[in-house]
């Protein structure tokens, strides 16, 4: 197996495997390379929606996707599709974010295969909360010790959300009444590595708990412009074959959306993860 990194801050091409012919051996020196890359790009793969939900168990089993239509004999692998004609130029996942942390269990990594891609842009940036987070003064750190935020599905699922009007040949679904928040720490220790990240996001991240939003706006935007810093990304191209697994506990990601007369279509898959647990400077 042979491993190149994409840049200093996060990220790593994998050459040299077959995903659908994982040994023991070969699964434990990718999980070592996940935690220290945090994505993780694999070439030149073959793989059939069966294939992507074999690897979905593998790496700790599906998540929940509410809002979003999956394939019909798959419902947990969704069809990310933009077709060469459509009115939109926006595509699904442009913008920051880390996928559905408005859920009690946001999920604790995204699989992403590539099915038919345009032949330039399209590319996906990935951020490094981890590295957002030692960026920070010791004063703003202990601002941020046991601070919670509140995050909502509203923007992109609520009631009067446009995203989906945006997406000619996706079926997605928005909320009928105001949708369910979730408080989660704004600084979380990741599960495996115990590291810190900073774990906001402008998608989904509404206010502090206890604040009104007017108040949140200003610390929340210099959060958020903070884990997009150029040092802090990486950014991944794509090619049919071409499956990237990602940190969503670690990590925002977004879609470009510069490849307009140009098909692309990915599949999507998350897998379940558990309730963000705070970090404090003390533990």
């Amino acid at each position: 197996m042979q491993i190149t990194p994409l840049t200093g801050a996060l990220g790593a091409e994998i050459q040299g495997i077959d995903l659908k012919s994982l040994d023991s051996e070969t699964s434990r020196q990718i999980e070592h390379a996940f935690a220290e890359y945090l994505v993780l790009v694999f070439r030149d793969q073959d793989l059939t929606p069966a294939d992507l939900m074999t690897l979905t168990h593998h790496f700790g089993g599906p998540g929940e996707t509410p809002y979003l239509e999956g394939l019909p004999d798959y419902p947990d692998v969704v069809p990310v599709i933009k077709e060469a004609k459509e009115k939109s130029q926006h595509s699904f996942g442009a913008g920051w974010h880390t996928d559905f942390t408005f859920q009690e269990h946001p999920p604790a990594r995204t699989l992403l295969y590539a099915v038919d891609t345009p032949p330039t842009g399209g590319d996906t940036l990935y951020a490094n909360q981890y590295d957002a987070y030692d960026a920070l003064s010791e004063g703003m750190k202990s601002s941020l010790d046991g601070l919670m935020a509140i995050h909502s599905a509203v923007r992109s699922y609520g009631p009067k959300a446009t995203l989906k009007d945006h997406m000619e040949h996706m079926t997605i679904t928005n909320d009928a009444k105001e949708p369910q928040t979730r408080l989660h720490p704004v600084v979380r220790r990741h599960p495996v590595t115990d590291k810190p990240a900073l774990w906001v996001n402008p998608t989904y991240t509404i206010r502090f708990k206890d604040m009104t939003e007017e108040e949140s706006n200003t610390l929340l935007h210099y959060l958020n412009a903070l884990i997009i810093s150029p040092s802090h990304t990486c950014r991944v191209k794509w090619r049919p074959g071409t499956l990237t697994m990602w940190d969503n506990r670690c990590t925002q990601h977004c879609a470009t959306s510069d490849y307009r007369g140009h098909r692309r279509e990915m599949w999507r898959t998350t897998t379940a993860g558990e309730i963000p647990s705070a970090y404090t400077k003390d533990c």
